[in-house]
């Protein structure tokens, strides 16, 4: 069965079980959802065949776009990757022991790290960066430009709103 027939197939069904519920939110969130999934998949593939993960990627990427020589704080790298400290620390030691950034104490407070990308890791991020905008491109391409303009205000203003108004469940 085909991403778009089980998407239908799971609207449908809900909507004859569920029929007091609105699915309209649903749809639009499981097409996003597969999106993002399926173009996931073909980029972790990808950045597999350079030796890292998504997540890690995200790592040196943020590490590369600050520039060379630039010396970031695991809670910075944490907040721009938008992932818990906790979850980055075990994406810093895979990276280190990998020889692709190295992590030394701050000379002017001794309790906080920095970490920099080295050069094989700016390379892997460079690499990972151009596979990433071609396979991006790639799927965009299939929309017009009115479309992708369309598509683009709407998420815009969407996150926009999410960012000021977080919606809490009750």
């Amino acid at each position: 069965m085909a991403i778009d027939e089980i998407l239908d197939d799971t609207l449908q069904t809900w909507a004859r079980e569920r029929p007091d519920l609105d699915f309209g939110g649903a749809e639009l969130f499981l097409k996003l959802s597969s999106v993002v999934r399926i173009s996931a998949v073909a980029v972790r593939d990808e950045l597999a065949r350079l030796g890292v993960s998504i997540p890690e990627f995200d790592v040196l990427a943020t590490l590369r776009r600050h520039g060379p020589g630039a010396r970031l704080t695991p809670g910075h790298i944490a907040h721009v990757a938008m992932v818990k400290p906790s979850g980055l620390s075990h994406r810093l030691s895979r990276l280190e022991g990998l020889g692709l950034v190295i992590r030394e104490l701050d000379p002017t407070d001794r309790r906080s790290i920095l970490v920099q990308i080295t050069p094989a890791g700016r390379e892997i991020a460079d690499r990972g960066i151009e596979i990433t905008t071609r396979h991006q491109h790639e799927v965009f391409a299939r929309l017009s430009d009115a479309q992708r303009e369309s598509l683009l205000e709407a998420v815009d203003l969407l996150v926009g709103r999410l960012a000021a108004e977080p919606i809490t469940l009750r």
